[in-house]
């Protein structure tokens, strides 16, 4: 799992990187003991939904712009995106069970809406 590669986003590579499709985004910092604590939850979820999402990373620190447009406040936190827009919020640790539980129902609920059933 450890040669999963999680992408670095910036307000700047925001909009095109994380604008196609599904994304997992958890905004964390350096200094932050519960944010390196995800960081094996993080790659667990980049490797167990490689096909279906992505899942990159933003350090609150030098992406300021960033962290305010999603009212980041407390680190971690992990937000699930699709088409760039916020579907679910996890603030602080959590664990992988939480976070792919959430990503499977958000899937299934699109997947309903787009099919109708």
């Amino acid at each position: 799992m450890s040669n999963v590669s999680i992408d670095r986003l910036t307000d700047s590579t925001f909009d095109s990187e994380a604008s196609g499709g599904w994304v997992v985004v958890e905004f964390g910092a350096s200094w932050c003991m519960p944010c390196r604590m995800l960081e094996p939850v993080v790659r667990q979820l980049a490797a167990s939904y490689a096909d279906k999402v992505r899942v990159m990373t933003v350090d609150t620190d030098s992406e300021k712009a960033l962290t305010e447009r999603f009212s980041v406040t407390t680190v971690p936190t992990v937000l699930i995106l699709n088409e760039g827009e916020l579907v679910r919020r996890f603030v602080g640790l959590t664990t992988f069970e939480r976070l792919a539980s959430a990503i499977e129902i958000s899937l299934q609920q699109a997947n309903e809406s787009a099919t109708g059933t």
